[in-house]
């Protein structure tokens, strides 16, 4: 019994907390997004998939990475491809790792590096609060091949709220990029 006690220990400490369920947040998507509501309950939530494996509205919970009322995905499968996801704020200001912009978007995540140990994700969230109204712009920017193969596939994982989108991105040259922009009023 106390094997089986530590070891329920140990998973609750490794388990990110998305907070209480929040209302829906207006957001205007344009169609020419090409984000899709996604959300297919297959059970557990699978890390590092830019997914939200268990429709709780939440991508990737539990899998170390911090999640906030708007949170921004990508994951690729190609290790030695740089891959990055820039998201910019209506102040004009992109999220850097670990330094907030005034709207209190957050980089948590810069991969590949040492930190990421094989698992390429790039994760950027609002740390707290509501969001910030106006303009906001995700990039997906292929940066280096390294050798990978192309095309190289990238899922984007975006939650707004209580909603969970994603997509599919194919890059195949190097300082190729892939945009998004919503509003919100």
């Amino acid at each position: 019994m106390k094997g089986v006690s530590l070891f329920a220990l140990l998973l609750t400490s490794c388990l990110d907390v998305a907070g209480p369920p929040r209302a829906a947040l207006d957001v205007t998507l344009p169609a020419s997004a090409g984000l899709e509501a996604t959300c297919t309950p297959t059970g557990p939530e699978i890390c590092f998939d830019a997914r939200d494996n268990n429709c709780n509205g939440v991508i990737d919970e539990g899998c170390g990475l911090h999640t906030g009322i708007l949170q921004f995905v990508i994951a690729w499968e190609a290790p030695e491809a740089d891959v990055d996801l820039n998201v910019t704020d209506p102040g004009n200001e992109t999220a850097k790792t670990g330094q907030p912009t005034a709207a209190g978007l957050i980089k948590d995540r810069d991969c590949p590096s040492a930190e990421c140990q094989g698992q390429n994700v790039e994760n950027v969230y609002l740390a707290e609060g509501e969001p910030r109204k106006g303009h906001y712009e995700v990039a997906v920017h292929l940066e280096k091949l390294n050798g990978a193969a192309v095309p190289v596939r990238v899922r984007l994982g975006v939650r707004m709220g209580p909603k969970s989108y994603g997509r599919v991105i194919e890059l195949s040259q190097p300082g190729e990029d892939s945009k998004f922009t919503f509003e919100v009023p």
